[in-house]
C-alpha cells in the first residue's frame, strides 16, 4: 500500500512537472506581444536647431533621457565591454545561462547571502519589457520571458533592445543618451574605457555615478577590462592603455536654448500632431539667433533711461515663412521682469493690421478704390457712450478715397466702413482668416474692431 502511494504520488508529479513544462513551452512559443519593444515611454523629446544642435531635451515618461543607437548599429566596444560585464555566454545560452545559475548559487551559499544574481541579458531587457517584484516567482517569469524574447528575437536585436535600455544613472537610459551625457559624444565614439565604464555601471549607476563617485566608477572600469581581457576582447596592452587614458568626462549639463518658442511647441504638440514624436528639427539659425539675442541685450541697455525694461523679436524668411529667430523676452529666467512671457505671442493691439481686411470686404460689397469716404468727426453711440475715433495725427482730411483711406491707414474711414458692413461682418471675415485671438462677440468689439 505504501509503495503504491509513492509511486501514485510520483506519478501525480511527473504528471504536474509534465503539465507545467507544456504550459512553459506554450508560452515561449507565443507571438510576442505587438508593443512590448514600443519605446514610447522611454523615448525623451529632442528640439533642435536647423543644424541639429540640440536646443531643448524633455525627459521621457519615466522621467529619463533615451536616445536609440545611431543606425541600429551595436559600436564593437560598447558589444564588448557589456557582454564582457553582464553576460560572458550571451551568444552561446537561450536567455537563460544555466552554468551561471550554478555558479551563482554555489557562491551565494558560500557566501551565505545572495552575492549573485546570474541575469543574462535576456533577462535584464525582460526586466525592463515586464516588470515584476522581485521574487522567487519574479525571477522564475523574468527566465520565461527571457526564453521566449530569445525565441523570437534575433541574438543581435536582444542586445540592441537592451543597449538601447538599460539604466545608467542621471536619468539617462541606453548607451547612446549615456555617451552623450557622460563623454559628450556618440556611443559610435566611445573609447574602451569610456565603453568600460558604462558597462560597469550597469549593475549599480547610483553606486558608481562618475560624477559623484568617481572611485567607484575607475574601479568598476577596470573590472570590465579585465574582463574584456579574459574574454579575448582586449589585449593586456590595450587593457593597460585603455585604464590609463583619460576618461574626458563633461559636466552636467542641460539644454535649453530659445526657450519661448521651445515652450510654445511643447504645448501645442498633440495639435501639431507630435505628440508621438522624439525629435524634432526647428528652422531656428543659431548664428542669427545668438546675434538677435545679444542685439537685443545692447539695446535694452542703451534704453534703460527711458524705462524700457523689455523687448521681443521674430526673424522670419519672409521666401519660405522659416522662423530663423525666436527671442520671446532678454532673460527667459528674470522674473522680477516677466522673463516667462512671450513677448513674441503676446497680445496687443494691432495697430493697422486689421484695416485690409474690412477694406477687402467692402471691395467684394460694391465698393471701389475711387469710393468716397468721409473722414470727418463722427460720434457713434455704443453700449459704453459715445465712441469719437481719432486719427493717429489728430486731423480729419474730409472727403478721401477709399484707396487713399487705406494707404494712410486713416482711423476715421476704416470705422465708417466697419459701421457701414456691420461688426458682425467684418469679425466672420476676420476669424476666417484665421485671427483665433477674437473670442469675444461682434457687439464686444464694436465698429472700432479695425
Amino acid at each position: 500500500m505504501k509503495r503504491f502511494t509513492l509511486r501514485g504520488m510520483a506519478r501525480a508529479v511527473a504528471v504536474v512537472a509534465a503539465l507545467i513544462g507544456l504550459g512553459c513551452a506554450g508560452f515561449i512559443a507565443m507571438p510576442l506581444p505587438g508593443r512590448l519593444l514600443s519605446r514610447e515611454a522611454l523615448s525623451s523629446l529632442v528640439i533642435t536647431d536647423r543644424t541639429g544642435h540640440a536646443l531643448r531635451e524633455v525627459l521621457s515618461r519615466e522621467d529619463g533621457r533615451s536616445v536609440g543607437l545611431a543606425g541600429a548599429s551595436i559600436p564593437p566596444l560598447v558589444r564588448a565591454a557589456f557582454i564582457a560585464a553582464e553576460d560572458q555566454r550571451f551568444t552561446r545560452h537561450p536567455g537563460v545561462d544555466v552554468v551561471a545559475v550554478a555558479r551563482a548559487a554555489r557562491d551565494n551559499v558560500k557566501a551565505g547571502r545572495i552575492v549573485s544574481g546570474a541575469s543574462t541579458i535576456p533577462q535584464q531587457l525582460a526586466r525592463r519589457l515586464v516588470p515584476r517584484q522581485r521574487s522567487w516567482w519574479g525571477k522564475a517569469g523574468e527566465a520565461l520571458w527571457a526564453l521566449r524574447l530569445t525565441a523570437h528575437l534575433p541574438k543581435e536585436q536582444v542586445l540592441l533592445e537592451y543597449l538601447d535600455r538599460v539604466p545608467l544613472g542621471n536619468s539617462t537610459f541606453g548607451v547612446e543618451a549615456a555617451a552623450r551625457s557622460y563623454f559628450g559624444r556618440s556611443a559610435q565614439r566611445l573609447s574602451a574605457g569610456q565603453a568600460a565604464l558604462l558597462a560597469g555601471m550597469a549593475r549599480s549607476p547610483a553606486r558608481r555615478d562618475p560624477y559623484r563617485r568617481p572611485d567607484a566608477a575607475l574601479l568598476g572600469m577596470r573590472g570590465v577590462l579585465a574582463r574584456m581581457e579574459e574574454e579575448g576582447f582586449l589585449t593586456s596592452e590595450e587593457a593597460r592603455l585603455a585604464a590609463e587614458t583619460p576618461l574626458d568626462l563633461v559636466p552636467p549639463e542641460r539644454s535649453f536654448e530659445v526657450p519661448h518658442l521651445t515652450t510654445a511647441l511643447l504645448k501645442h504638440l498633440p495639435a501639431l500632431g507630435l505628440d508621438r514624436a522624439t525629435r524634432i528639427e526647428t528652422t531656428i539659425d543659431p548664428a542669427l539667433q545668438a546675434s538677435v539675442e545679444k542685439a537685443m541685450v545692447e539695446e535694452l541697455r542703451g534704453l534703460e533711461d527711458r524705462g524700457v525694461g523689455e523687448a521681443a523679436a521674430i526673424v522670419l524668411d519672409n521666401a519660405t515663412g522659416e522662423v530663423l529667430a525666436y527671442v520671446g523676452s532678454s532673460d527667459f529666467l528674470d522674473d522680477s521682469k516677466g522673463g516667462q512671457n512671450d513677448g513674441v505671442r503676446s497680445l496687443r493691439q494691432p495697430g493697422s493690421a486689421l484695416k485690409p481686411f474690412a477694406y477687402g470686404l467692402a471691395l467684394s460689397k460694391g465698393f471701389t478704390p475711387s469710393s468716397v469716404l468721409a473722414d470727418v468727426e463722427v460720434h457713434l453711440a455704443t453700449p459704453g457712450g459715445a465712441y469719437v475715433p481719432r486719427n493717429y495725427d489728430r486731423r480729419v482730411h474730409g472727403p478721401v478715397r477709399l484707396r487713399a483711406a487705406l494707404a494712410s491707414s486713416y482711423n476715421i474711414p476704416a470705422v465708417r466702413v466697419a459701421d457701414a458692413l456691420g461688426p458682425d461682418q467684418v469679425l466672420r471675415v476676420l476669424r476666417e482668416a484665421g485671427f483665433e485671438s477674437l473670442t469675444e462677440s461682434a457687439s464686444h468689439y464694436g465698429v472700432g474692431i479695425v
